[in-house]
């Protein structure tokens, strides 16, 4: 018995066709992954696993003002954030000591301080599209400044001395 190429064409024209679309969802996916800001990879920041025992290990010690407002209304940032925790018995890379929102970046080597890492520390979310439990939606953003000015880094911003952070959960006409 001979098979003719009729006969054969169609199942030959399905696998290509299963195959082709194969690798576009596998291309689709890598691209989500690798250049989603959202990624499913977590930031790895060096900072997070800085623990102090005393101030005499600080090699850097500088300041930043962190300033959260939640539909206008500013949010208190918890004193001691980053110290003492269930990681660390001491100082963590980045810590508060008062509700000033003042953050004290203090490593024993010269490091960057992303934002997210500050958050991280206290187990909180921050990210273009979430500030603690508040999600951006179709009536509401997520706005960060630095120094007065619009940053679109979010939590990947590396903090400097003397920098004031300030970010907003608002609605989009605001």
């Amino acid at each position: 018995m001979v098979q003719d190429d009729y006969h054969c064409a169609p199942s030959v024209k399905l696998e290509s066709w299963l195959m082709a679309g194969a690798a576009v969802m596998t291309a689709a996916f890598v691209a989500v992954v690798v250049f989603s800001p959202d990624s499913l990879i977590d930031e790895d920041w060096e900072i997070v696993d800085v623990c102090l025992a005393g101030h005499s290990e600080i090699a850097s010690h500088d300041h930043a003002t962190l300033r959260i407002f939640l539909d206008g209304s500013e949010v208190a940032i918890a004193a001691d954030i980053g110290i003492d925790d269930a990681t660390c018995d001491g100082m963590r890379g980045i810590h508060t000591h008062d509700e000033t929102g003042k953050l004290h970046i203090e490593t024993p080597w010269t490091m960057e301080a992303p934002v997210g890492a500050f958050f991280e520390i206290w187990g909180q979310t921050f990210n273009e599209n979430q500030i603690l439990n508040n999600v951006a939606d179709e009536d509401s953003e997520v706005v960060m400044y630095v120094n007065d000015e619009v940053n679109d880094e979010y939590g990947s911003y590396a903090m400097q001395n003397n920098d004031v952070i300030e970010i907003y959960y608002r609605d989009k006409s605001d």
